[in-house]
């Protein structure tokens, strides 16, 4: 409970006011004063009770009830007349004032007990006596009450408050104290003033709260002659001002606001508990985009790495893509399309045997030598013919479908043994492919049909020449005219295609292998080209895994750490909302409230109690007590009083 709060009801308790009262206006108050007579050990022996009636409404008649007995006016002349326990007093618009006996039990009993030196004895043993003496009185509160608090039947008592008081003289007492009072000295004697609150501590089930409630007043002191006047106590029910009772307005919202709390703190920790799942799913997720992260980065380096590897190996890649089997097929192929037509061979016969025979009827001795000369200003003078003639047999030389299909079976091998080239993609093999075949065929179809015209124009001329010079020469020398035209017949063309047939395989190869080596290097370049871009992006993709590689690690800490604040925040949240919210609570609405609801039921109790001897309900009470304890003196003492 706050200190405030605790100091605020039971300083209202013990500070208030004896006899100031604020009351409603009824036919008229009762006010009772009652006296009683205590010896020396606190039994009670005579009781006297004082009553004023206040006539506020000035009325002629008061009607009264009382238990009392002999009964007297104690302050005019006004009379009553009674039946049993009712009374009616002629009042002639006046206050009554009247008392009388009363044999009732008083709600607080009184025990007193004397203590010398830690020894207790008797009332009569301790008189005149020296040393340090103690004296305990203790008010037992006898006006029970069974009460429902918080739904249960509790036992309380009605808030009787007592202040005692005596006075000490100084010459004979010393070092005088007294517990929860207070002592006011004025150099020869001292007056001590204590309270007590006999069955407070129990009707406010004192263990739920830190305090300490006197049901007893102890004084000690020490004396050289003890003796000891009258003690008189005050008791009155008034438990609490009607200004103090405000403060359980107070409680009553602070009840509302305590639910609210407990509300909001159980929030924010289902709240804790829910950021906690949350950051923990981060933390996991961002767990595995790092490792994605570093996984990309890694995979995209060794790619990069793969790639200026291929690149470099292609650069450097200067073998032959046709090989020797591919290039003999295509010389056979070239060989066989580079046959001489009849025409071709008739005419080239004709002619070594024009020449032949002219030479011969010219100058048969000279036959060698006129017969080369004329053989040779005769194929001078047709070289453009025979070489025209050669070139247009060549013209339709085209690639069998076995031809190509073994020109892309030898383009697709030597693709297929290059190692960067199947490092690319399918993708991109396949358009290499494509270009490459496609590429030799056109350039094998069109090479060897413009080396084979060459080749069959340049030859034919040659080689005519050549041979007609020396089939002339040969001939006329040694066979008959007839004879060396036969012969210069039969070995122009001989010669002629021989020489054809091995131009067109020779050509062919060489025309094969360059085309294949220049579809090669173009598929490279462009190959390389691509790579080289490629290389740029992954450099590109690199870098920016990089930076997210550190970023996610980053990231990570960060979240790592974010989850452990909030791990650490929740734990907090949850300490704090046990160990302080809750305790709060439980104490507000358990301690707080069960007190805060036996004060009420106190000051409830505290007003129902408004009178000792009777009361007409149309009429409003007030009841005090004061006790008044015999005097411990010695016997000459009590004579002379």
């Amino acid at each position: 409970m706050n200190s405030k709060i605790k100091t605020k009801i039971i300083s209202s308790m013990l500070l208030c006011t004896i006899c100031a009262y604020t009351v409603p206006v009824f036919a008229f108050t009762k006010d009772e004063t009652v006296y009683s007579k205590i010896n020396s050990n606190g039994e009670n022996y005579q009781t006297i009770v004082s009553t004023h009636l206040e006539n506020k409404e000035e009325l002629e008649l008061l009607n009264d009830i009382s238990d009392l007995l002999n009964i007297e006016n104690t302050n005019g002349e006004e009379e009553f007349t009674q039946q049993g326990n009712s009374f009616i007093w002629k009042a002639n618009k006046k206050d009554i004032y009247y008392q009388g006996n009363s044999q009732k039990k008083l709600p607080i009993e009184c025990k007193v007990k004397y203590e010398i030196e830690g020894k207790e004895v008797k009332a009569e043993e301790i008189i005149g006596k020296t040393g340090h003496i103690k004296i305990t009185i203790e008010y037992i509160n006898q006006d029970e009450h069974i009460v429902k608090i918080n739904g249960k039947n509790e036992k309380m008592y009605t808030p009787f408050v007592v202040v005692a008081g005596t006075i000490l003289k100084n010459d004979k007492n010393k070092n005088i104290e007294i517990s929860s009072g207070k002592i006011i000295n004025d150099g020869s004697k001292s007056i001590i003033m204590g309270i007590a609150l006999p069955g407070l501590k129990e009707s406010l089930d004192n263990d739920s709260i830190d305090l300490k409630i006197p049901n007893n007043i102890e004084i000690t002191m020490d004396t050289t002659d003890f003796e000891l006047g009258n003690i008189i106590s005050f008791v009155t029910p008034k438990l609490l001002e009607e200004n103090d009772l405000q403060i359980f307005n107070k409680i009553d919202k602070l009840y509302n606001q305590v639910n609210a709390l407990e509300d909001a703190s159980s929030q924010i920790q289902k709240g804790s508990k829910e950021l906690v799942s949350g950051t923990s799913q981060l933390a996991s997720g961002t767990k595995e985009l790092n490792k994605g992260a570093k996984e990309a980065y890694n995979g995209a380096k060794q790619i990069k790495t793969e790639v200026k590897k291929a690149a470099n190996q292609l650069v450097k890649d200067k073998n032959d893509v046709l090989d020797q089997k591919t290039l003999s097929n295509i010389g056979e192929q070239a060989k066989q399309s580079a046959n001489l037509s009849d025409t071709q061979k008739v005419q080239i016969g004709n002619q070594a045997q024009t020449v032949a025979k002219q030479t011969i009827q010219n100058q048969k001795k000279a036959i060698g030598e006129k017969a080369a000369n004329q053989a040779t200003s005769e194929i001078e003078e047709q070289k453009t013919q025979i070489g025209n003639q050669a070139a247009s047999q060549v013209t339709g030389l085209t690639l069998t479908q076995l031809q190509k299909q073994q020109i892309i079976e030898n383009v697709k091998k030597g693709l297929k043994a290059n190692a960067n080239y199947n490092a690319l993609p399918e993708e991109q093999q396949a358009i290499i492919l494509q270009f490459s075949q496609n590429s030799a065929i056109t350039a094998a179809e069109a090479t060897a049909k413009e080396t084979a015209k060459q080749v069959a124009s340049q030859t034919a001329q040659r080689v005519a020449t050549q041979i007609a010079k020396q089939v002339a020469n040969r001939t006329a020398q040694s066979v008959a005219q007839e004879v060396a035209q036969n012969v210069a017949n039969q070995t122009a063309q001989s010669v002629a295609q021989t020489a054809a047939t091995q131009t067109a395989e020779v050509a062919a190869k060489n025309t094969a292998k360059q085309v294949a080596n220049q579809v090669k290097s173009i598929a490279q370049n462009q190959v390389i080209s691509q790579m080289n871009t490629l290389g740029e992006g992954l450099d590109q993709l690199t870098d920016g895994l990089d930076n997210l590689n550190k970023g996610t690690n980053s990231l990570q800490d960060g979240v790592n750490k974010l989850n452990d604040g909030a791990n650490e925040l929740a734990n907090g949240i949850q300490t704090f909302n046990k160990e302080g919210i809750q305790k709060i609570c439980n104490y507000i609405n358990g301690d707080i409230k069960n007190v805060s609801e036996r004060v009420e039921k106190l000051t409830e109790l505290s007003k129902e109690y408004n009178n000792f001897t009777m009361l007409n309900g149309d009429n409003n009470g007030s009841v005090k007590f004061i006790m008044i304890m015999d005097t411990i003196k010695k016997q000459e003492d009590n004579d002379e009083e």
